[in-house]
């Protein structure tokens, strides 16, 4: 079967939108990805546990509140003239750590730059990756295009240990912004989306709000997990002296590669099924992680579980709030899953980290595991009872 088969998208030159959009969100999602080194940078510089806590979920406040409102912003600007913003804002954060990270109020401030452009960018990702896509292979296509955001993370944790360990962190940041750049030029070859109403965005987030709220308490717990590991996962690992590469290159190849071979095949099957067992796997990798001490091939397997669940459910999320809409319309409901979502990826790394003053790294993990699982069954019981 042809991947990228001519019927999947809405004309010929859509298929070569949607690979360039791809290789221009690797390159920005390969500098962002860096992240998960930021507690590790930051100790290296002095921070203590408190001020890394506090510097990391300081982009969660612009993080919400930009995704809030990408649905207007987009209605105001296009949404590729949005996702070029979130780009460039981004960038701009990540790199400016090069002068930043050595002192608290900087980094907050790289933070807070590096939050605005992220609450910008997925909402804007997603909308413009749906308009490309005929309803054939929506959910499919989707999955795939978005899971090269996750990829980055086989790539980056190992880069950036490479680069600490040899020549410590005095042009990491700079160095991990030039390919970001490049693909910022990417979307220029792109055509811009017609607008939709200013109104209508925020209409729609409320309606999302009032008539899905299961889906988007899923979501949170989703960016939950996902952000301890952006956040945490790394600093876990060294402490126990395990190679990043056996949690961040296994769950990542294995998110990627079940997107590519299994999700296309889920297509008729229940939403709330799919999000609960992603949730549910995601759950029992943490259990898997917490307990494999300084084994790698425990880690690994963690990491493989992990990228099974999340692989399904976002993507599956991203379609369920967009399902009978035009693409012209779908800014508004994206924006407030993406808001849902970056609650729980940016704001819950604070009280992460009171966790792990407490329990240790896997204590907390065995907390989140617990959240996981008991939400898979309360989404399972609420489409059920339905």
């Amino acid at each position: 079967m042809n991947l990228l088969e001519d019927g999947a998208f809405i004309d010929a030159r859509a298929k070569g939108e949607y690979v360039r959009l791809g290789i221009a969100c690797l390159l920005v999602a390969f500098m962002n990805a860096h992240a998960t080194l930021l507690s590790v940078v930051l100790a290296r510089n002095g921070q203590s546990l408190g001020s890394i806590g506090v510097i990391i979920s300081s982009i969660a406040a612009p993080v919400i509140f930009f995704a809030l409102i990408s649905g207007e912003v987009a209605a105001r600007l296009g949404v590729l003239a949005t996702l070029r913003l979130a780009m460039a804002l981004t960038i701009v954060g990540v790199a400016s750590f090069q002068i930043t990270r050595t002192t608290f109020y900087g980094a907050v401030c790289s933070r807070i730059l590096q939050g605005a452009g992220q609450g910008l960018f997925l909402a804007s990702v997603v909308t413009y990756t749906q308009s490309r896509l005929t309803a054939r292979r929506m959910l499919f296509l989707l999955g795939l295009l978005i899971s090269v955001l996750p990829l980055s993370q086989a790539l980056a944790p190992p880069f950036g240990e490479w680069i600490i360990d040899r020549w410590g962190d005095g042009f990491l940041f700079a160095l991990v912004a030039a390919p970001a750049l490049v693909g910022l030029a990417l979307t220029f070859t792109l055509r811009p989306l017609e607008r939709a109403p200013r109104t209508e965005g925020l209409a729609l987030m409320q309606a999302i709000g009032q008539a899905r709220p299961v889906p988007l308490f899923a979501v949170f717990v989703n960016g939950a997990l996902f952000g301890f590991c952006t956040a945490y996962m790394a600093a876990a690992l060294r402490e126990r002296g395990v190679p990043m590469a056996a949690f961040f290159t296994a769950s990542t190849v294995t998110l990627f590669a079940s997107r590519a071979l299994a999700v296309g095949g889920l297509e008729d099957v229940a939403r709330f099924r799919l999000v609960a067992s992603g949730l549910a796997t995601q759950g029992v990798a943490f259990v898997c992680v917490a307990l494999a001490g300084s084994n790698p091939w425990l880690v690994a397997l963690g990491g493989v579980l992990f990228g099974m669940g999340y692989s399904v459910t976002y993507p599956v999320l991203t379609a369920w709030v967009s399902d009978g809409l035009e693409a012209s319309r779908r800014a508004g409901p994206q924006a407030l899953l993406n808001a849902c979502f970056n609650v729980g990826l940016y704001a819950m790394p604070l009280p992460e980290t009171w966790s792990i003053a407490r329990l240790g790294f896997s204590g907390t993990m065995g907390v989140l595991a617990l959240l996981a699982v008991v939400s898979a069954a309360g989404v399972m019981a609420s489409g059920l009872r339905k």
